[in-house]
């Protein structure tokens, strides 16, 4: 998916945010936090453990997996439930926000958005019917416009 974003940026963004959240919580961003971070970071595509660990060459997956508990829990990357996989979130800046996800199954590349009024009335109507939610995701699956035009172009 073309993001509407210069990666570089972006990334540089992501950083600082996250130095500045562990500063303001009083937790180190540790070497092992910052490098499962850096791996998520480097493009906007969904990436699965397995494959932030054989990028750090890891024999010790029980660490990986609290750097990404560490991580998600900061508010700092998502959780993408239907690729077990996890993406850098963009909305640091406000972590009650719900990410909401438009996934490309063909390239696993993810634009995240915030229309708060999709999440407005489905949390209003979530109480209509006496419900109290504790966690939301949105995801939805699909083609990106890049993956489409390539799939015309073949």
């Amino acid at each position: 998916m073309s993001n509407i974003c210069d990666h570089n940026r972006c990334k540089k963004s992501a950083r600082k945010a996250a130095e500045h959240l562990c500063k303001e919580l009083g937790v180190r961003f540790t070497t092992h936090r910052r490098r499962v971070f850096e791996i998520i970071w480097q493009s906007h595509k969904a990436m699965s453990a397995a494959q932030i660990m054989q990028q750090m060459d890891n024999s010790q997956p029980p660490i990986t997996y609290r750097a990404l508990d560490f991580l998600k829990n900061a508010g700092l990357i998502h959780h993408v439930t239907s690729l077990n996989a996890y993406v850098g979130c963009l909305h640091t800046q406000n972590p009650n926000h719900i990410g909401q996800l438009l996934i490309c199954t063909s390239c696993y590349n993810i634009v995240e958005l915030e229309p708060k009024t999709a999440i407005e009335k489905l949390t209003f109507e979530a109480k209509q019917h006496g419900f109290r939610p504790n966690q939301t995701h949105i995801e939805m699956l699909g083609t990106c416009k890049d993956c489409l035009k390539n799939e015309r172009n073949a």
